[in-house]
């Protein structure tokens, strides 16, 4: 059954049950022209948004399935709201679809996004369907709130401040490459780039911990960590050997002869978390959350980041991912 079979209201029908996974603060859902919720006294809205082409973002068969595909969308702007240290509370979502895409692939794509709503508690709470004459589109805006005054940014990194990261980097850009090259095996890495883990509970916990600057790693860490950098009007100097990296990449660096640190600096959709903070804050972070690394340290500048190996500094540019 194709998408023209049963029209807009009917696909809206199909897929507007199990939307709701925390309703305490929705006042009106799926249903109507608008949604209305309640927020939080004392706390402040985040709103991020985010969209994902087909062939462009995605390939159906051969780096994604439709299930992917829907948690990813939604994954990419949890990611963001992480990033500020919030906690995600709703989404809306328009979906561009061609009239010839099979119903059932379509709620596939939905069942991911409710999939990871439910893990996070995110209401969908309203969204628009659209024709495609080509691929499908989704665009997916998410909100979250935080107390007041606490969001975390970009610029606040200091001189002195230990530079770290969360996890290992560069599994998304690998496992990317595996899909692409049709491999069996590296299941860890394919399953980073298609299910990414938002870093929400971290980014609260770097709240608690003072941090100071923060950003989540969606187009390479060459280019977040020069974002954090210039908003911050100082350097930061990241020791190459010290970024942690799994053993499903190095193994697949050996194998394909490829350079490990092209997929780390410049791979992107790692949607892990690098941030600055405080020497003696990050030691308490590290001791009540340990897959947390120090890869580098801030100190006063112009606004730069420098890559050091073999005792050497060089200007490790802003390279990574780019939409155009």
């Amino acid at each position: 059954m194709k998408i023209s079979d049963i029209g807009e209201f009917g696909f809206i029908d199909a897929i507007k049950e199990n939307t709701l996974f925390q309703s305490k603060n929705i006042v009106i859902g799926i249903g109507d022209d608008g949604a209305v919720y309640k927020t939080t006294p004392g706390w402040e809205q985040v709103a991020v948004i985010d969209t994902m082409v087909q062939d462009s973002h995605f390939i159906i068969g051969r780096t994604a399935t439709w299930h992917d595909v829907g948690y990813k969308a939604v994954a990419s702007n949890l990611s963001d709201i992480a990033a500020m240290g919030a906690v995600p509370t709703h989404l809306v979502l328009s979906t561009a679809l061609n009239p010839e895409l099979d119903v059932a692939d379509v709620e596939e794509m939905y069942r991911g996004i409710k999939d990871i709503c439910r893990d996070f508690s995110v209401n969908i709470i309203g969204g628009d369907t659209v024709m495609s004459t080509s691929g499908v589109v989704i665009t997916v805006s998410a909100f979250g709130e935080i107390e007041a005054g606490k969001a975390l940014r970009r610029s606040g990194a200091q001189a002195g401040d230990v530079v770290a990261v969360s996890h290992t980097i560069g599994n998304s850009a690998g496992g990317l490459d595996v899909l692409l090259a049709g491999r069996d095996g590296y299941e860890a890495l394919k399953k980073a780039h298609q299910y990414p883990y938002p870093q929400v509970e971290l980014g609260r916990l770097l709240v608690a911990h003072h941090c100071h600057s923060l950003n989540d790693i969606s187009d390479g860490l060459a280019s977040e960590s020069n974002e954090i950098a210039k908003a911050s009007g100082a350097d930061l100097v990241i020791d190459r050997d010290a970024v942690p990296t799994s053993t499903e990449l190095q193994a697949w660096s050996k194998e394909t002869g490829k350079d490990i640190w092209k997929f780390v600096f410049n791979g992107g959709e790692d949607y892990e978390l690098v941030f600055t903070m405080a020497p003696d804050d990050f030691r308490a972070l590290q001791e009540e959350y340990p897959a947390v690394t120090q890869i580098g340290t801030v100190r006063a500048g112009e606004g730069r980041v420098f890559l050091r190996h073999d005792g050497q500094e060089t200007l490790l540019a802003p390279t990574g991912w780019t939409h155009f």
